[in-house]
């Protein structure tokens, strides 16, 4: 096995090479708004087992990688310290955006699946339920979601999950540069976009006698990985196995075990922080921008495997219906954000819709590439809140998360009523948000 995992890292670093050439010598990929770790994806797809088998990496191991990887890039995230910014209303205004989209994806998903099961029974509504987490949190997420209910009954769940995902890329990447293009010629924008070269930066960084920066970053976010492994390890084993409920909640909890890692690293760095101003703790441990590029490298080889992992030969019997919902879900998804952002966002609303557009169908790696082809310079503000939004939307997005435990009661006990459950609670809340948030705008703004 573990030779085999070597085999599939060495893999994916040769795809990423390959992307590296391809963007560097052939013209139109220079140009194009593809991120490498989505290109590195696509050819570990073309030359893995789906189409020509020149690869043969094992995709039952890189899946075991990218359910972990999911959980250390949040985690090496959230150890990061977070800084209020000036823009603050701005940052909320696009979390709420974000989490809407999460709970319109699910609900429009949901509903599409269903009429889609109406005609051919073999597609389970439950599919549905994975689009917001395929499109809005992104492939390490759907996989680890699908995978779990996998475990519950839903036929090659993880490998939906990524099919899902991987048409979120298409999205963020192929339709990106359609709209993008649709957008710029209606502005008559494109000869006014000058891009700037890269400045060098210095960064602070903190060495330690014995050991190195890199090795205690690793250290802290393998110990909080633990801690969470630990506790759902024995919150599963131990306490709800003596629960009716325990066989299908377990599972559900494992599935989230990204968000719990996000949880515990806020609340080992909050009490990092406490030590450290009572001087219990005199080195200053955790760095950001070594952990800022922890996760960058984790969420890059996370991408990449996740599309060099999808299995189409198990999904054939629902890859029609999976092709058509994706592509009305990306059409849907494009003008409720857009809609969104006219409507909260008075300044830099083109580049806010880009930016959100590309992280709501693929990840935040794709909505800035998209952002940097209006805003090279990222000087509008969109990419601030793209990320401090993504850092909200954690935080507000909870209660969705806990609604996605009910769907799978109806692999464990035949009951559809779940499904209906996990509807309404989300229709709930997305009412719930708009009178909370957003009413008072059609007041202001009739």
């Amino acid at each position: 096995m573990y030779w085999t995992m070597i085999d599939d890292i060495v893999y994916i670093l040769m795809f990423f090479a390959g992307a590296m050439l391809l963007k560097r010598f052939v013209p139109f990929l220079r140009k194009a708004i593809i991120p490498n770790s989505i290109l590195a994806g696509f050819i570990g797809f073309i030359l893995g087992p789906n189409v020509l088998n020149w690869v043969h990496f094992d995709v039952e191991t890189l899946g075991q990688m990218i359910y972990h990887l999911t959980a250390i890039g949040f985690i090496a995230l959230s150890l990061r310290k977070v800084t209020r910014g000036k823009n603050t209303v701005q940052y909320v205004n696009a979390g709420m955006i974000i989490v809407a989209t999460y709970l319109f994806q699910g609900i429009f998903g949901f509903l599409l699946f269903w009429g889609w099961h109406a005609l051919e029974p073999q597609v389970t509504p439950i599919i549905g339920f994975l689009v917001p987490m395929g499109y809005g949190q992104g492939p390490g997420q759907a996989f680890s979601i699908g995978t779990q209910w996998e475990g519950l009954g839903l036929a090659n769940g993880g490998a939906l999950g990524l099919a899902i995902a991987a048409a979120g890329f298409a999205w963020a990447t192929l339709g990106g540069i359609f709209i993008l293009n649709v957008v710029l010629k209606r502005k008559k924008l494109r000869d006014s976009v000058q891009f700037i070269g890269k400045k060098p930066i210095q960064v602070q960084d903190f060495e330690f006698s014995d050991i190195d920066g890199l090795t205690v970053q690793l250290v802290m976010i393998v110990s909080v990985y633990m801690i969470v492994y630990g506790a759902l390890f024995l919150l599963t084993r131990y306490v709800l196995d003596f629960f009716p409920i325990g066989k299908t909640l377990g599972p559900v909890l494992w599935g989230f075990h990204f968000a719990f890692g996000a949880a515990a690293a806020v609340f080992f760095r909050k009490g990092y922080e406490v030590l450290h101003e009572k001087k219990i703790v005199h080195e200053n441990y955790l760095n950001d921008f070594l952990l800022h590029r922890i996760a960058g490298g984790v969420f890059d080889f996370m991408v990449a495997a996740s599309i060099s992992a999808i299995a189409l030969r198990k999904i054939t019997d629902v890859l029609l219906a999976l092709f058509v919902i994706c592509f009305i879900a990306g059409v849907l998804t494009y003008f409720f954000v857009a809609w969104l952002v006219r409507k909260t966002m008075k300044e830099k609303q083109l580049e806010n819709i880009l930016a959100l557009f590309g992280n709501l169908t693929g990840t935040i790696s794709t909505g800035m590439a998209l952002l940097r082809e209006v805003d090279p310079g990222l000087e509008s503000g969109a990419s601030d809140n793209l990320v401090f939004g993504s850092g909200v939307a954690i935080f507000i997005g909870i209660p969705m998360l806990l609604v996605l435990s009910l769907p799978p009661f109806v692999l464990s006990t035949g009951n559809q009523a779940y499904y209906w459950y996990a509807f309404l609670l989300m229709v709930g809340f997305f009412l719930g948000m708009f009178l909370l948030w957003f009413r008072p705008r059609f007041k202001r703004n009739p």
